[in-house]
């Protein structure tokens, strides 16, 4: 029998569950993921330019992508090429974390190439979007782990909250991908993982196994900026997509059109970006400008607000290789106003592009362009050099040992700028190269020379090199004399010796070992830091990009032309004319070969192949003289400046240079 008391308590949760079930509905309200984000998330002002409530207003082309992980939607992989600088992290991998934790939870992996700096981004960007979003109380904390769980909590590199569970990783480290299932995976900066794993394979497969197990149910997020055309691996998901472009209206004519940076119809007519230049030749940013392919009409960079909003995807073929892959590209040509505009772009084609002669000034710099500004890939052309080709860049009037300064101001503009040095160690002698450089890289071969002897005795050829690197200073036809700023000495024979020589002499000369390519395309990278402890004393040494650089030389050798009385072009080479004819034949010693795989005849990569009783040190040092010259301008560039610049940029380099900061002038 229950007391009064009692009856009226059960009386009370009955009226308030009768309340409740009033309320209920008979329909279901389905939630996008991109209705989702805009209702919970929060930007904060020192993460985006752009703070407040996060809208798809500005970036609606990031709409559809994340919508095709709505559970309903059938798509099973998302493919986006794009270039940098998009906001793409931002508005697609951190939107489903959020989104797989506070409405669809389950469990995702997070991977992208370079661990460290996914840490810096978790460490930075999630956390505070976890706090402004209000899903930090979702997350088990360390406090709340159950003695043997397997719950992970709040950690640096894992979340656990309820239905799943989020894991970060390094794309260099697949033992940690076994074991565990996700039936999502986000995955970024996919072209900067390696092309192969010992023993494993392709981090694409270890990444597809994982989410195996959700056949039918899984969602993969492949994200990228392109690099290499031959190593890509964000080109081929993409076209086995629908490859859909973004089209928006001109704001004339109302055609519908995807953004291009240059385009020519078949009636010939130009359009895209377009500008005027002034009387140097250099873009003025006022005239910057879009030109509507099918009206001629202008837009400018603010009528992005506009029409931006205003468009559209559509497929670019009928029938996709994959049916339940859906793949986009996207450049910053695309950016709402307050981004990266289309003024700062035309800026940028300026470097890589001599505007005035309708030529190519930087190979490198046209590289990132097409890469991080059109997101497209860059195909490595480089072919052999043919000594016919290569002996005829000696110059009349240059001798050796001498620094042609009335040449370099007649052909360039101005003096040559600064020396640098490379050393090919072989057993039985040292190659010498000496090199000088003018204003946009234009390059003078000063000297080249071999020490003979046992390269393997600490005195000898090492004692004469010793000499030379600290005694020797060139003298320019001007008065100006040159010292060499920094001397990089190949590891790859006698290791020991060189890391000796480089421990025992001053700073300035450092050991380096080649590499093929690199798969993030840089020209150099330090050893790691534990690969310096191996080796005990250096502070610094580096790995070289031989292919990537030998690719430069073949293309300064092989597609550069000059006309007497214009200015060489950036990175045309010159050689003295006293320079004998087996010099010239050092260049002819190496072809450019394929690598396939065994078994399956995959084209795994192409290199540069030293033919047999051919020598190549002349070759060989011309790279290491390249990649001394870069290390050294990206460290002015980074410390020395007072420009506060984030890495190399050569017009600042050249203009420190212009100043006398390498060379003396005696008084």
């Amino acid at each position: 029998m229950q007391s009064p008391g009692s009856s009226r308590i059960f009386k009370g949760d009955l009226d308030f569950l009768i309340e409740q079930f009033s309320r209920l509905t008979d329909s279901l309200r389905h939630e996008k993921p991109s209705d989702f984000i805009e209702r919970v998330r929060t930007l904060t002002a020192d993460l985006t330019p752009f703070p407040g409530r996060f809208s798809f207003d500005r970036f609606p082309y990031f709409r559809k992508i994340l919508d095709c992980f709505d559970p309903m939607d059938p798509t099973r992989e998302v493919v986006l090429m794009k270039g940098n600088q998009l906001g793409a992290t931002t508005a697609l991998i951190e939107n489903l974390i959020l989104y797989h934790i506070m409405c669809d939870p389950k469990p995702q992996m997070y991977v992208t190439a370079d661990a460290g700096l996914m840490k810096t981004s978790v460490a930075i960007r999630v956390e505070k979007m976890f706090d402004s979003s209000g899903a930090r109380p979702l997350l088990f904390s360390q406090s709340q782990k159950k003695a043997g769980s397997r719950n992970t909590g709040d950690t640096a590199i894992a979340k656990e909250y309820p239905g799943g569970y989020l894991h970060f990783y390094g794309g260099k480290s697949p033992a940690r991908f076994r074991g565990i299932s996700y039936p999502v995976a986000l995955v970024d900066e996919v072209d900067a993982f390696p092309d192969f794993i010992k023993d494993e394979g392709t981090v694409i497969k270890l990444i597809r196994s994982r989410t195996n197990a959700f056949e039918g149910k899984y969602k993969i997020l492949w994200t990228s900026t392109p690099l290499i055309k031959q190593t890509s691996k964000i080109e081929p998901l993409y076209l086995r997509g629908d490859q859909e472009k973004f089209y928006v209206p001109c704001k004339h004519c109302g055609e519908m059109q995807e953004l291009v940076w240059h385009g020519e119809s078949a009636a010939g007519v130009h359009f895209g970006i377009i500008w005027e230049n002034d009387e140097r030749f250099m873009p003025i940013p006022e005239s910057v400008a879009y030109k509507c392919r099918y009206c001629g009409g202008l837009m400018k960079n603010y009528d992005k607000a506009t029409v931006i909003p205003r468009g559209e995807w559509r497929a670019t073929i009928a029938k996709p290789e994959s049916p339940t892959t859906k793949s986009f590209h996207l450049s910053p040509l695309y950016n709402p106003p307050g981004m990266y505009s289309w003024e700062s772009m035309v800026q940028e084609w300026s470097e890589c592009w001599d505007i005035e002669h309708g030529r190519l000034r930087d190979k490198e710099n046209y590289r990132a362009f097409r890469n991080l500004k059109q997101g497209l890939t860059f195909e490595e052309l480089g072919v052999q050099i043919q000594y016919e080709r290569a002996v005829q860049f000696r110059r009349s009037g240059f001798a050796r040992g001498k620094v042609p300064n009335d040449l370099a101001v007649a052909d360039t503009g101005g003096p040559v700028l600064i020396v640098t040095a490379a050393v090919d160690v072989q057993k039985d002698r040292l190659y010498v190269d000496v090199k000088g450089y003018s204003c946009g890289g234009v390059t003078w071969t000063l000297d080249f020379f071999a020490i003979e002897g046992d390269t393997e005795q600490f005195n000898g050829p090492w004692d004469q090199l010793n000499d030379y690197l600290d005694r020797t200073r060139f003298t320019g036809s001007d008065g100006k004399i040159y010292r060499i700023m920094i001397t990089l000495i190949d590891s790859g024979h006698n290791a020991d010796y060189v890391y000796q020589f480089c421990r025992n002499h001053n700073p300035g000369v450092y050991a380096c070992k080649g590499r093929d390519y690199f798969t993030t395309g840089e020209s150099y990278q330090l050893f790691s830091q534990a690969i310096l402890e191996k080796i005990g004393g250096l502070d610094q040494a580096y790995h070289v990009s031989t292919g990537k650089l030998k690719d430069k030389i073949s293309n300064s050798m092989t597609s550069l032309q000059w006309t007497t009385g214009q200015p060489q072009p950036w990175w045309y080479p010159n050689f003295p004319e006293d320079f004998r004819d087996d010099y010239f034949r050092m260049f002819e010693a190496e072809t450019k070969q394929e690598i396939r795989d065994k078994v399956t005849n995959q084209w795994r990569k192409t290199i540069w192949k030293q033919a047999f009783g051919m020598e190549n040190h002349a070759f060989d040092t011309y790279v290491y003289n390249l990649a001394a010259l870069e290390i050294f301008a990206e460290f002015c560039c980074r410390d020395e400046t007072g420009l506060n610049l984030p890495a190399l940029n050569w017009e600042a380099f050249w203009e420190i240079g212009k100043l006398g900061a390498f060379y003396t002038v005696p008084t």
